[in-house]
Parts: C-alpha cells; structure tokens; sequence
C-alpha cells in the first residue's frame, strides 16, 4: 500500500518550516561572522608568586596567548600584582572571612584583543573571551590561566 501525498501533509510541513523559522529569529541569533572590534580584558589570575608578577610585567607591550593553541592572542598592556586575598572558614564563629595569603600575589593583567564579536561572545580565533571564563594565559617564560573579570569595547 503506497501512501499519496495529500493537502494535510503539506500543510504539516509548512507549519513545521514556519516554526523552525520563528524559533530561529527569536533565538538564534547571528552565529556566523560577527562584527570586529577591539576590547580591553582583564584577567585576574589568583594566589600565584611574586616570580611569576615578575615575569608577566616583563612582557608588558608584548603578545600573549589565550589559548592552547599559538594563533589566539592579545597584548599585554598592563599588569597589577595584590597581595593575594584567601578566603577561609572560622570554624570558632561559624563563618567565612577574608584573609591575606603569606608571600603570594592575585596579578590582574590587561589585555588588548581584537575580537569577533556576536549576540553571544567575544571571539579570538576559536577562543570565547567572556566574564567568568577560566582562560589560558602565556606569553615568554610563563605559562598560567586566570579568569576574566572584566571586559571593555575600546572607547568606552
């Protein structure tokens, strides 16, 4: 028994294009090419050595990579070393304070990075730059990762 083609079907397969076409312009959003554009990241990379502050400073003007591959990459404008906040449990008082860790530093690095951007993320090469990402950090003679914590368009 062979199956005829009939005025219901194509009105199914309408509706079922025209839902998958809403859905895209509601949620889609542009996932191809996206705008270029410049940003400033900064990357806070906590609880680390003063050796390691040292060695990033040095690459000020310098390029680093964001990513485990060599092609996604920024420069590196400027580096600001803390001294190095923890935070630990009193368990005396039943609460968490904020403490001062003996001989390390948080370092925050900014990092210029042209940038492709879209509805969802800042793109380098293959590597999404957004606030809360763990992100690779390494340039010449180091090699870390931080989280982003903030992110400008250049200009603003």
């Amino acid at each position: 028994m062979t199956k005829k083609w009939t005025f219901v079907d194509t009105v199914i397969v309408i509706a079922v294009v025209a839902a998958a076409a809403a859905g895209f312009k509601m949620f889609g959003g542009r996932l191809g090419e996206g705008d270029k554009t410049i940003i400033q990241a900064q990357i806070l990379i906590p609880n680390e050595s003063p050796q390691l502050a040292e060695a990033i400073e040095q690459g000020v003007g310098e390029a680093v990579t964001l990513s485990l591959t060599e092609k996604d990459s920024g420069i590196l404008k400027s580096v600001e070393a803390k001294q190095a906040e923890v935070m630990v449990y009193d368990a005396i008082n039943g609460e968490y304070k904020t403490q001062y860790a003996d001989n390390n530093v948080d370092i925050y690095a900014t990092v210029e990075v042209e940038v492709e951007e879209n509805d969802y993320s800042f793109l380098v090469g293959s590597t999404q730059i957004k606030v809360g990402n763990k992100t690779p950090f390494r340039g010449k003679g180091y090699a870390t990762e931080g989280n982003v914590i903030v992110i400008e368009r250049e200009g603003e």
